[in-house]
């Protein structure tokens, strides 16, 4: 969408949107500074724990009238054209008058789903970096946005996005999609631990809790399931194949099995590991003979499988995109839109023994994988969006899928959220 101009219109009529963000850790400060140099928008509040973090966003973009607020009606008091507005409570946030556009950044489920159901409740549209969320039940609140006429979306800048742009563009030039995907920059490692990866997160900068997910494939899982429900696909095998290979191997890999590739089934999602990563993939193909001569013509390839590849996403940087579409067009950038063709489960990452309770995502217990959404019904296994803080009921062996009857799960509004979702769709 072209949307520059409607952006400059906005501003010269002395208007802009007003974003609340909830999170300033690295992906919520570039937030923050990015709107500032995009004509219509602005973030006016910020949710966090660590108030010197909320305070210190809007200090670097040159804000000096900056207010704490305990009570949502506080905010009543702030002239947002040129005052901020801090708080420490993401329910506060969600629940501030004057804003249109709510960002959870924070990667925690439980905290996503409150912040993405409250700002609805509260008429504002929701955007979502925390796809940990949206996996576990990001159906229902895009089905609840939908009924108040709002937004609910997977903001863009994660791959999930940059991967459905790809699609989109692919089915309308008339492809059908045999596979699309990721590229991951670490070999899997499902084993790893905060604890094992704390020095190499110190080198890197980043939070060992984060570099694990990244590591043992859980946020890849989370992602591509993502990609999975809002684009009706499914998977090949659980968890995905996850291949080693080059850019100029991906239609070569991500074809049939009887045309030398790994693949069962088509209109798949998956990943692979090498210098895909990081960019986005999709593998194509057209049915008629005079678009595959001109694609060779254009030296995109020889066919029958073609590729479109986008060599980079820019995470935080591309947040303003989906805040446009929400906000002018009523448009998601990524959402599913029906029942989940996924499902991200919680599988153990070592022996776990009954009394146990299961820590958290990127964590030392479980790791995510990749289900079709029918069959862990079927099975009742565990979504790992839900995993945090459950007791083990029974032992469970490293390596096996957790079932939601091996565990007591904690009562919380992302569990209401998550039944409601599942006597809708099942």
């Amino acid at each position: 969408m072209h949307f520059i101009e409607d952006l400059k219109a906005l501003e010269k009529n002395g208007k802009y949107i007003r974003v609340g963000l909830v999170g300033a850790g690295f992906m919520g400060k570039g937030i923050v500074e990015v709107m500032e140099s995009v004509p219509g928008m602005k973030v006016v509040a910020i949710a966090d724990l660590d108030m010197e973090l909320a305070f210190s966003c809007f200090k670097r973009a040159g804000y000096t009238a900056v207010h704490e607020v305990k009570r949502a009606e506080e905010s009543s008091r702030i002239d947002f054209s040129k005052e901020r507005a801090v708080t420490s409570s993401h329910r506060t946030l969600a629940g501030l008058p004057g804003l249109d556009f709510v960002i959870e950044a924070t990667g925690d489920p439980e905290v996503g789903a409150e912040v993405a159901f409250l700002s609805i409740m509260n008429k504002k549209h929701a955007g979502m970096l925390n796809v940990e969320t949206d996996v576990t039940v990001g159906p229902y609140l895009s089905r609840l946005a939908r009924s108040s006429n709002l937004v609910y979306t997977v903001c863009t800048g994660d791959e999930p996005a940059a991967v459905k742009e790809l699609v989109d563009f692919a089915l309308s030039c008339g492809f059908s999609i045999v596979a699309c995907g990721k590229g991951k920059n670490n070999p899997l490692d499902v084993e790893a631990t905060p604890a094992s990866l704390s020095a190499k997160a110190r080198e890197m900068g980043l939070n060992p809790r984060m570099l694990t997910e990244f590591v043992d494939g859980s946020k890849t899982m989370v992602e591509m399931g993502c990609v999975a429900n809002a684009l009706g696909l499914t998977i090949d095998r659980r968890s995905m194949h996850g291949p080693r290979a080059k850019v100029d191997e991906l239609t070569r890999v991500f074809r049939a099995k009887e045309r030398g590739g790994i693949l069962s089934r088509e209109g798949v999602v998956d990943y692979a590991v090498g210098d895909v990563a990081p960019g986005v993939f999709t593998v194509v193909r057209h049915e008629k003979e005079v678009v595959a001569d001109t694609l060779r013509y254009l030296k995109i390839g020889e066919g029958p499988e073609f590729l479109l590849y986008r060599p980079y996403h820019l995470t935080n940087i591309e947040v303003p995109v989906s805040v446009a579409q929400a906000f002018l067009y009523g448009k998601p950038s990524i959402a599913a839109l029906s029942a989940p063709a996924t499902e991200v489960i919680a599988i153990a990452k070592k022996n776990l023994k009954r009394g146990d309770f299961i820590d958290y995502i990127g964590g030392s217990t479980v790791y995510g994988g990749l289900e079709i959404y029918e069959r862990s019904r079927e099975h009742r296994l565990l979504p790992l969006g839900l995993c945090a803080g459950a007791e083990l009921l029974e032992d469970v062996p490293k390596g096996s899928a957790i079932m939601e009857g091996q565990v007591e799960l904690k009562e919380s509004l992302l569990l209401n959220l998550r039944r409601a979702q599942e006597r809708l769709y099942d």
